[in-house]
């Protein structure tokens, strides 16, 4: 909601301006602006993604300590309905939301059983 308000706020800003000098705003600038709000969003996504790849080896530890399977299919589809739910909120289709959330999951999973051959545990899934 946040980012929603960002880029409302940035659109009307420029139309401000433009009024204000009662020249348009070459579509060039506009772009140059967006490109950049754009470029800030994909390094947030990023780090955002980092941060939840911490949170899924922090959860491998603890499955390890207590010989938990590393997938859980039941929790993946209540994360992966929640998701949808949130998405379509947002505009984004229940089909880019569900390929994004099992490419996120795929690493999730990857990341976790890396944990378990780095301790030399065998892999289950």
């Amino acid at each position: 909601m946040r980012k929603i308000i960002t880029l409302a706020g940035i659109g009307m800003l420029g139309m401000l301006t433009a009024r204000a000098q009662d020249q348009p705003v070459p579509v060039q600038d506009t772009m140059a602006v967006y490109r950049k709000k754009i470029d800030e969003l994909d390094k947030e996504i990023i780090h955002l993604l980092g941060e939840r790849m911490q949170a899924a080896r922090i959860i491998g530890t603890y499955k390890m300590k207590h010989n938990v399977a590393v997938v859980q299919p039941d929790r993946f589809k209540k994360v992966l309905q929640q998701a949808i739910v949130e998405g379509e909120k947002v505009g984004l289709s229940a089909d880019f939301v569900k390929q994004l959330y099992e490419d996120v999951h795929a690493e999730s999973v990857r990341q976790e059983k890396e944990l378990k051959q780095k301790d030399g545990v065998q892999t289950t899934q």
